[in-house]
C-alpha cells in the first residue's frame, strides 16, 4: 500500500502545483481530476482491504468507501465524456458544482464559527481566529452564489491547495512506522 501511497502523492502533488498556477483551467478540468483521484482512490482501498483482509478493525468500511469511491469516479467519468460531446450538460455540470462549492464555504463557514465558541469555552484565546475565518469563508460562500466567476476562479485554487495537503500527508504515510 506504501507504494500506492507514494504514488497517488506524488500524482496528488503535481496536480496541485498545476491547480494553483492555474485555477480557471482547474476549474474546466474539474470533472477530470475529480473523475482520477475516485478511481485511484477506490481501486487503492479495495487492494488493501484484499491485502489486508481484516487485519484491521474499519478494513470493511473503507473497502465499502473504495467502492463507493469507484462507482462515483466512473459516474464521474461518463458525466464528464458527455459534457465533452454535449454543451448544455457540460454548462449544467458547471453551474452545479459552483453551487456544490458556494454551499460547502457556507456550511464549511458556519460550522468554523460553531467550533470557535466551542473553542472559547476551553479557555483558548485562539477562537478569534477561527470565528473571524468561519465568517470570512461564509461571507466569500454566500458572495460565490452571486459572483460565479468569483467561485470558479477560487475553486480551482482551492482544489490545489486541498490536493497539495492530501498529497503532503500521503508522502509522509509512506515513512512513517506501521505500529504492530
Amino acid at each position: 500500500m506504501k507504494i500506492f501511497n507514494l504514488i497517488l502523492g506524488i500524482l496528488s502533488i503535481i496536480g496541485a502545483i498545476y491547480s494553483i498556477f492555474y485555477p480557471g483551467i482547474t476549474f474546466l478540468n474539474i470533472g477530470w481530476i475529480v473523475t482520477v483521484l475516485l478511481g485511484v482512490w477506490g481501486i487503492c482501498s479495495i487492494v488493501d482491504y484484499a491485502i489486508n483482509c481484516g487485519k484491521k478493525q474499519n478494513s470493511k468500511d473503507e473497502a465499502f468507501m473504495g467502492v463507493l469511491g469507484l462507482v462515483f469516479g466512473i459516474v464521474a467519468a461518463v458525466a464528464s465524456v458527455l459534457a465533452i460531446f454535449v454543451p448544455s450538460i457540460r454548462v449544467v455540470l458547471d453551474i452545479i458544482i459552483l453551487c456544490i462549492f458556494s454551499g460547502w464555504l457556507i456550511i464549511s463557514g458556519i460550522n468554523s464559527a460553531v467550533s470557535s465558541f466551542k473553542v472559547r469555552k476551553s479557555g483558548s484565546k485562539s477562537w478569534i481566529l477561527t470565528l473571524i475565518c468561519g465568517i470570512l469563508v461564509l461571507v466569500a460562500g454566500i458572495y460565490g452564489y452571486f459572483n460565479l466567476i468569483f467561485v470558479a476562479r477560487t475553486i480551482g485554487f482551492i482544489m490545489g491547495i486541498l490536493l497539495m495537503v492530501y498529497g503532503l500527508r500521503l508522502v509522509v504515510s509512506v515513512f512513517e512506522k506501521a505500529d504492530r
